[in-house]
């Protein structure tokens, strides 16, 4: 933001008051940035400008006489008074109250006081690196805070410092302080430290070249708390640099579903999401995204300039919305601004803003709005109907808009009692101008029960207990159970509700059904196989993971040895259910059969078999054997036993023997012999002489073998070379 914020800051100042009815003022559960006790601070901004000032904007829907004062002795800046829905400026020299440096307590934190309701602004002018913060009253502040920052872009010569600031309200405040990188000050990252302040001290952290965001600040009496950057580009690659100021919403306000509209003109957003605990889920729609955060973990995203897009999350999360620098937005127009977004728990009804005009915002001025889709007939703009403006959210029962607005002020009213919006304009200009707030919003105190579950469903897991918490906001707690505590212990699956009581008289409730899961898995019943790597076991679908006694995490298992196997899953809830499975895996008897293969006037034949790989004790029994021969005609088996057989062969011939052992378990080896049987042929010939009547013929004679050779034999004949 640059230096038109300062009119910006002043006129919406001057219309803000008219959504906060004087019924609300009174409704003991009521917070918003309306009050008469303020305690607040400034950050520190880049320090090299043509001017550089700090400005405080009071505004009145009443008038009212307020006095400004800084430090633990509450020095006296002035008394003044502003008009009934008027404004009233305090400029401030940026050296008396601008913190420096990191991890030093400082006696600057500013307190004002009211007689009537106002609301306050605290601007920090620098050339050129501009922002400005709603200041929440004192009784809309809290003990626990996250950080939502962004990288710096380091440079020679720019002064990007991540940054934030902690502000007490009461002396003898105990803050503890986690930083989730390592500071300046040599303070390292996810490692606790603590300091004390006084009343109207300011303590602010710095980290030149790590972001901030994610680091955790708690107290034992209310703080405020402000985060942002001395200076930054978004993202880090970009060249337009500005200073980031917000005042961050205690964790108690924070929320779980959010609606988030792109910045007309703008080609994308970027947009960061942080956690407040483990096991936070979050689904992007328009990405369809989902993922776990941790405690002060964040995820940063980008939206294109057609994604409108619902956010939810199973636990509260807080929401940014960044304005991207214009080098890389290449849109012609904005500049980087970081805003806080609100959760839809955060709605209200009737809101008064301006869109101002600067030397260099002159045309350019939306205001995004998201409603019910039932609500949208209700919403009017200036008195006029506006449902056309309306686009649908993807799948949802919201809806959107993006209107383009005049300069000055606009009024924005549902007319439905408990209808609700949110809203905020923007405005661009040339020379990288840009600035963008929320038109008006609530800070309730809510109630809500958590868990450690990190779905969208609250889940137990069977015969496992949970514990079911809010937030330690209020004074007095009832649950269903009878507890009074702000956490309880259970482990049905039921309705449980509690109920939260502040001193104030503010009464919130919450109800959860608490659904049980218990999963069941199987891998059958116990089995066997003969040898290793013949059965996959299988475990039953739809976990999300398995893991296996081996530390294996497929599905399948294949079974090598003989042993006991378990397979645990999980399912989405996080919830286990385990099987056991014994499995036998047999040897496979190896078997080879020896004998002759030639046998020769002999009609009878011992084979031996030798095994291996098979205990004798499973094979060597009665029966284990089974002797076959092709062609079976012919052949006899005798003195049948797994280690050898007796052939006796009754017609001479080529056998092929088939074996077969199997064991006590069942397994089974098998072998092939092929042996021949044959007669020793006998020398017997008859020689036969053909009958002739010519004297002087060829002489010739018939040679007959007449002994025995058996079937197949073959002949050679050799007459000494007579033929």
């Amino acid at each position: 933001m640059k230096g038109i914020i300062f009119s910006t800051i002043l006129f919406i100042s001057f219309l803000w008051p008219s959504f906060l009815m004087a019924d609300e003022s009174e409704d003991p559960c009521h917070y918003s940035t309306e009050g008469t006790d303020f305690w607040f601070g400034l950050m520190q901004n880049r320090l090299n400008g043509a001017t550089h000032y700090l400005e405080i904007t009071v505004t009145s829907q009443l008038g009212a006489t307020f006095t400004l004062k800084y430090g633990p002795s509450e020095t006296l800046i002035g008394t003044y008074t502003v008009g009934a829905n008027d404004w009233y400026p305090v400029r401030i020299d940026y050296n008396l109250l601008e913190p420096s440096g990191s991890v030093l307590p400082e006696n600057k934190a500013l307190h004002l006081v009211s007689d009537n309701p106002v609301n306050v602004y605290a601007f920090n002018y620098r050339t050129r690196s501009s922002d400005v913060a709603v200041i929440y009253p004192t009784e809309s502040l809290g003990k626990e805070y996250f950080a939502m920052c962004y990288t710096p872009h380091v440079q020679n010569g720019r002064e990007t410092n991540s940054e934030f600031l902690i502000v007490s309200t009461a002396d003898n405040t105990n803050v503890n302080i986690i930083p989730s990188v390592d500071t300046n000050s040599g303070n390292k990252a996810n490692t606790s430290f603590k300091v004390i302040l006084n009343k109207g001290q300011t303590y602010q952290v710095q980290s030149s070249t790590l972001d901030l965001t994610g680091s955790y600040v708690s107290s034992d009496k209310p703080i405020a708390f402000y985060s942002g950057s001395m200076a930054t580009s978004i993202p880090v690659s970009g060249t337009s640099y500005d200073h980031l100021y917000e005042q961050i919403s205690p964790t108690s306000t924070w929320g779980r579903e959010f609606y988030v509209v792109p910045l007309k003109l703008r080609t994308k957003d970027t947009y960061r999401v942080l956690a407040a605990e483990d096991g936070t889920t979050v689904k992007i729609d328009e990405l369809n995204v989902v993922v776990t955060l941790n405690r002060g973990a964040y995820y940063e995203f980008v939206l294109s300039s057609n994604q409108a897009s619902r956010i939810m999350s199973s636990k509260k999360i807080l929401l940014a919305q960044y304005c991207r620098s214009q080098d890389i937005d290449g849109s012609g127009v904005g500049d980087p601004f970081m805003t806080i977004l609100s959760p839809v728990t955060q709605k209200i009804n009737d809101v008064t803003f301006v869109a101002y005009e600067s030397s260099l915002i002159q045309n350019i001025f939306y205001v995004n709005i998201i409603t019910l889709t039932s609500e949208v007939g209700n919403i009017t703009l200036d008195g006029a109907n506006i449902s056309s403006s309306f686009s649908l959210f993807p799948n949802v029962e919201y809806s959107h808009a993006q209107v383009a607005i005049k300069k000055g002020a606009h009024r924005l009213k549902n007319s439905a009692v408990d209808g609700g919006f949110l809203a905020f304009v923007y405005g661009f200009g040339e020379d990288t101008e840009s600035y963008g707030y929320g038109v008006g919003f609530n800070l309730n105190i809510q109630l809500e029960i958590v868990g450690n579950w990190t779905t969208f469903t609250p889940v137990v897991c069977q015969g496992k207990k949970i514990k079911l918490s809010v937030k330690d906001n209020f004074d007095s707690y009832l649950w269903s159970t009878g507890d009074t505590v702000p956490s309880i212990t259970v482990s049905e699956g039921k309705k449980y509700w509690v109920r939260g009581t502040t001193s104030r008289g503010c009464m919130k409730s919450d109800t959860l059904f608490l659904k049980v899961s218990d999963p069941k898995i199987s891998l059958g019943k116990d089995t066997s196989s003969c040898g290793p790597g013949k059965i996959d076991l299988k475990a039953t679908n739809g976990f999300a993971s398995y893991l296996w006694q081996d530390g294996s995490t497929k599905q399948t298992f294949r079974v090598e040895k003989t042993g006991d196997y378990i397979v645990t899953g999980t399912n989405e809830f996080g919830c286990e259910a385990s099987d056991t499975v014994h499995v036998d895996v047999f040897q496979v008897p190896e078997v080879k059969v020896l004998g002759d293969t030639l046998n020769c006037g002999v009609f009878t034949a011992d084979l031996k078999v030798e095994v291996a790989n098979a205990d004798e004790k499973r094979w060597n029994y009665a029966g284990a054997a089974k002797w076959t021969s092709i062609p079976a005609d012919g052949m006899q088996f005798e003195n049948i036993k797994p280690d050898g057989v007796t052939l006796l062969v009754t017609k001479p011939g080529y056998y092929t023997i088939n074996y077969t052992l199997t064991t006590l378990d069942g397994c089974t080896g098998s072998d092939t012999f092929q042996a021949g049987f044959y007669e020793i042929p006998e020398s017997s010939f008859d020689v036969i002489s053909p009958e002739s009547t010519d004297k002087c013929a060829t002489y010739e004679r018939i040679v007959k073998y007449t002994g025995k050779s058996g079937p197949g034999a073959k002949f050679t004949w050799d007459f000494g070379g007579l033929i």
